[in-house]
């Protein structure tokens, strides 16, 4: 059975008439065999009852948000009403796309639960009672919008997600409270009053909106990162297909969700349908990384040790190749054969053999 890309070609070329299929590889990886150590049938159970307590705090900690509207302390009902209908009303100045539009719904609702929380011993009892029409009168607007934007796609530029770059939530949130970094353990805590977001080698792993603050989608990941005729890390393959065409070769690897897609002697890399990384060795990609944070990190027009990815992007521009490898918790920028290396986000290291690095050592 042929594997065809897809794309708005449906992935095929003509050449003379004739239809051309690409060639499509898939490599097998041959799994490790998994040894399981027995233990003794019969455990303490004072032993059991510590692991079942231990796995519910692990559970309820790897929750991406961890309280609902019916977990709510009372106390707090009215204030995180106010922040969620807040954040509501702020993007409903900016939302084009339906998802952007079904967020501020989703807010508005949890808005209008909050409110409901609201004891009436509470001193903001009776403004709740005003808030709860208001605020559904709002839901019915976003619902409406939502439903009016479905066929008419957009990009999603106001929310942030699980795999979202550190950039893009600083420009989204704002300057942390407090930044807690542990280069050693891949991780990094960007703190905003009592709420959080761990990010690991640079991008979102989860979070913990305790204040309801957070600009965060929860439905879906990161919207596609494409500009104009150009794609970007990030960016779908269906975007890769549109804009660059049909591949030369694709090469899926069975047991992971990685992919390689051939340009001629050209290659990108996806993870899940998405952009990793790519080597430009024919010059024929159509990519371009332009910097979230452009102009708002740093000065001048060198950069150094421990200065951000989004500085780098700024002062150097697009690289000829970008390598991601998040079990070291590395990725790589090349600018020929020159090298800079982050960890976390942040510069690690450097090998300036081109002299085409503009580094400042003192």
């Amino acid at each position: 059975m042929d594997r065809r890309p897809e794309s708005s070609r449906n992935g095929k070329s003509e050449l003379n008439g004739k239809v051309i299929y690409p060639i499509v590889e898939v490599r097998r990886v041959v799994q490790p065999r998994v040894y399981t150590r027995r233990h003794p049938s019969l455990l303490p159970l004072a032993f059991l009852c510590s692991m079942i307590g231990l796995g519910i705090v692990l559970f309820v900690n790897g929750t991406r948000q961890l309280e609902t509207s019916e977990q709510v302390p009372r106390s707090e009902a009215f204030r995180w009403a106010v922040n969620r209908a807040m954040s509501a009303a702020e993007l409903t100045q900016t939302a084009q796309s339906a998802k952007e539009w079904q967020q501020v719904a989703n807010w508005w609702q949890e808005a209008v639960k909050l409110m409901q929380a609201v004891p009436k011993s509470d001193a903001n009892h009776a403004v709740a009672l005003a808030k709860i029409t208001e605020y559904q009168n709002n839901l019915t607007y976003a619902q409406n919008r939502s439903a009016a934007a479905a066929d008419q796609p957009a990009a999603t530029k106001n929310l942030w997600g699980i795999g979202s770059r550190r950039a893009m939530v600083l420009k989204l949130q704002g300057p942390p409270t407090e930044v807690d970094r542990y280069d050693s353990m891949c991780k990094e805590v960007l703190h905003y009053g009592k709420s959080r977001i761990e990010l690991s080698n640079g991008m979102v792993t989860q979070y913990e909106d305790f204040d309801r603050k957070f600009k965060v989608s929860e439905t879906e990941p990161p919207p596609s990162a494409r500009s104009g005729s150009a794609w970007n890390l990030g960016s779908t393959k269906e975007d890769v297909f549109q804009i660059q065409g049909t591949p030369t070769r694709i090469v899926n690897y069975d047991y992971s969700d990685r992919e390689t897609l051939y340009y001629g002697s050209s290659t990108v890399e996806l993870t899940k349908q998405r952009v990793t990384g790519y080597s430009n060795e024919g010059g024929n990609l159509r990519v371009r990384i332009v910097p979230i944070l452009s102009g708002n990190e740093g000065a001048g027009n060198v950069w150094t040790l421990d200065s951000s990815r989004e500085e780098i992007l700024r002062v150097q521009g697009t690289p000829t190749q970008v390598l991601l490898d998040n079990s070291a918790c590395s990725e790589t920028f090349y600018y020929g054969s020159s090298s800079i290396n982050f960890k976390n986000g942040f510069v690690a290291g450097y090998d300036n053999l081109d002299r085409n690095l503009r580094v400042k050592t003192r």
